[in-house]
C-alpha cells in the first residue's frame, strides 16, 4: 500500500496554484471529501525533489485541458498516471482579442470586457468535456483526479466551478475558490513580467499585463448566471451534454461526506 499524506498539508513550489477542492461546504451540513479532486497549474514542470510527495496523493487520473500546442518538452513527466486530454484551445483567440489593448495604458475596462466574453465562450465549449470529467469522478477506480490547464485559473476555474455547482455548492463558496488563484499565482506572474519588462527595455506596462492575467469575480459570476439563465441550471447543462442525469445522486454520494 502506498504511503499517504494529508492533502491540505501539501504545497508544490514547482506546480503553482495547487489545491484540493475537499472541505468545501455543501448545503451547510455536508462537505466535499478531501483528497479526491485536485486542481493546479501544469504539473509537467514538477521538480524531481517534489515528485515523491506528489505521488503520495495517489492521483490516478490527470485531466489536461490544454491544447496540444501548449505542451512543453517535459509533457508527461508524471508518466505513471492515466491522462485524459480534453483540449480547450483558447490561447490564440485570447491573444488576438487582447493584443490591441495589452500594451496600452488605462485599458482595464476593455480587457475586463474581453476577459468576461472569453469566459462565456469557454463555458459553451466546456459542455461536452464536462460530461467526460463527471464520468471520471463517478469511477472510484479513476479517482483521485487532478484537473489542470496551463496555470490552472481560467479553463480549470470554469471546470471546477461546474463540478461544484453539480455537487450543490453555493455561489459564494464557488467564487471564493475561484478567486484563490490570484494570490496563488501572483509570485509566478510577477517573476515572468519582470523578465519581459527587462527584455522590452521597459516598454511593456507591467500593471496592464498583471491586470490581464488576474481572475475577476465578475467572470465566474457571469459563468454561474449563464448556466442558470441560458441553460436552465446545472442539471440541464449536464443533461444537454449527454450525461445521464439520474446518476447525479451517485456522484454526490461518491464525493460528499457528512
Amino acid at each position: 500500500m502506498k504511503e499517504t499524506v494529508s492533502p491540505e498539508a501539501l504545497t508544490f513550489s514547482s506546480v503553482p496554484n495547487f489545491r484540493d477542492l475537499g472541505g468545501i461546504v455543501v448545503d451547510g451540513n455536508k462537505k466535499i471529501k478531501k483528497g479526491i479532486i485536485f486542481r493546479s497549474a501544469n504539473p509537467d514542470s514538477i521538480s524531481k525533489e517534489e515528485i515523491k510527495r506528489f505521488e503520495m496523493l495517489n492521483i490516478r487520473t490527470i485531466v489536461d485541458l490544454r491544447a496540444p500546442g501548449e505542451y512543453g518538452s517535459r509533457a508527461g513527466s508524471v508518466d505513471h498516471i492515466d491522462r485524459l486530454s480534453l483540449p480547450l484551445d483558447f490561447q490564440q483567440t485570447t491573444r488576438e482579442r487582447l493584443r490591441p489593448y495589452i500594451n496600452k495604458r488605462d485599458s482595464e475596462a476593455a480587457i475586463a470586457d474581453i476577459s468576461n466574453s472569453l469566459y462565456l465562450d469557454m463555458l459553451d465549449a466546456v459542455q461536452p468535456l464536462f460530461r467526460q470529467v463527471i464520468e471520471v469522478l463517478l469511477s472510484q477506480e479513476r479517482c483521485p483526479v487532478l484537473i489542470h490547464c496551463h496555470v490552472g485559473k481560467d479553463r480549470t476555474g470554469i471546470m471546477c466551478a461546474l463540478i461544484l455547482l453539480a455537487l450543490g455548492v453555493g455561489r459564494q463558496q464557488i467564487i471564493d475558490d475561484f478567486m484563490k488563484s490570484n494570490e496563488a499565482l501572483r509570485p509566478f506572474f510577477e517573476k515572468i513580467f519582470r523578465k519581459k519588462r527587462i527584455l522590452s527595455l521597459g516598454f511593456l506596462p507591467p500593471r496592464m499585463m498583471m491586470y490581464a492575467v488576474t481572475v475577476r469575480q465578475r467572470n465566474i459570476e457571469s459563468v454561474i448566471d449563464r448556466v442558470s439563465d441560458h441553460y436552465g441550471g446545472i442539471e440541464a447543462y449536464l443533461q444537454e451534454s449527454g450525461f445521464d442525469i439520474s446518476r447525479l445522486n451517485e456522484l454526490k454520494m461518491n464525493l460528499l461526506e457528512g
